[in-house]
């Protein structure tokens, strides 16, 4: 890791590289990270996941974080000099794929990355919350003056408390907070044109409600614990969508 990345992205700030009208929001990037964080971590303790880390990122040189194999056009990427600013992380961002493929002047380049982010803010908000936690003070936070005199449940506890009544899944409310979800994290690693070999293909109808709680909230091998970004009552409406007739992936 480059340990010159913070500088480099100060200069860029200060150069004012965004357009009038169009300035970062690190605040709304963090909301817009949420459809990344199936893939990507950032911040202290940081690890690898099916994407590379991405604390540092900006004055990185491409396919160069440490223990992460890249697609083999984003290594030569590298090789051939990219490294990243905050201008080519939002151009990549919007198509992963056509960026290498004009940048490496090859039209079968391929990232290893499929998910596209369309909305030219969304990706500058998103560029400017991953440099923030690229340079937070990662002393160790001061504990909450509060703390409930309620023990907390353990993951098997708040498992094991779930039911799921018919009035619950057939609710129409519960079946668009759920799908709205689902379109935002979930469908890129499980939906029918998600990345190949990576992930089960979810089917309709298959799975019972505990079971698709179970693995949502507290995930299961490379697949995060999504308790610590969604709350239970939305996780139970990630279940309602995906059991749900209408389920589509």
């Amino acid at each position: 890791m480059f340990k010159s990345a913070p500088l480099a992205a100060a200069v860029l700030i200060a150069l004012g590289w965004s357009t009038p009208g169009h300035s970062q929001d690190a605040e709304a990037g963090e909301t817009v990270f949420k459809k990344c964080k199936s893939c990507h971590q950032v911040g202290a303790g940081a690890e690898n996941r099916a994407g590379p880390v991405l604390t540092g990122v900006v004055g990185r040189s491409a396919g160069t974080y440490d223990a992460f194999k890249y697609s083999p056009s984003l290594s030569a990427a590298g090789e051939q000099g990219l490294v990243w600013t905050e201008p080519l992380l939002v151009e990549y961002l919007e198509d992963p794929t056509a960026f290498l493929r004009t940048r490496l002047e090859d039209g079968k380049a391929r990232s290893g990355m499929s998910f596209k982010l369309k909305d030219e803010q969304d990706r500058k908000d998103v560029v400017a919350y991953i440099l923030a936690e690229s340079s937070t003070d990662t002393a160790e936070a001061e504990p909450d003056a509060e703390k409930s005199d309620e023990p907390a449940m353990s993951d098997d506890e708040v498992i094991a408390a779930q039911t799921f009544e018919e009035a619950f899944l057939t609710d129409p409310s519960n079946f668009e907070a759920g799908k709205e979800i689902w379109f935002e994290q979930c469908t890129h690693c499980h939906g029918y044109k998600a990345y190949p070999g990576k992930a089960p293909k979810l089917k309709p109808a298959k799975y019972k409600p505990e079971f698709v709680f179970k693995r949502v909230y507290k995930g299961f091998k490379k697949m995060p614990a999504w308790k610590d970004t969604y709350t239970v009552d939305e996780i139970r409406q990630v279940v309602a969508y995906v059991k749900d007739p209408g389920f589509s992936p």
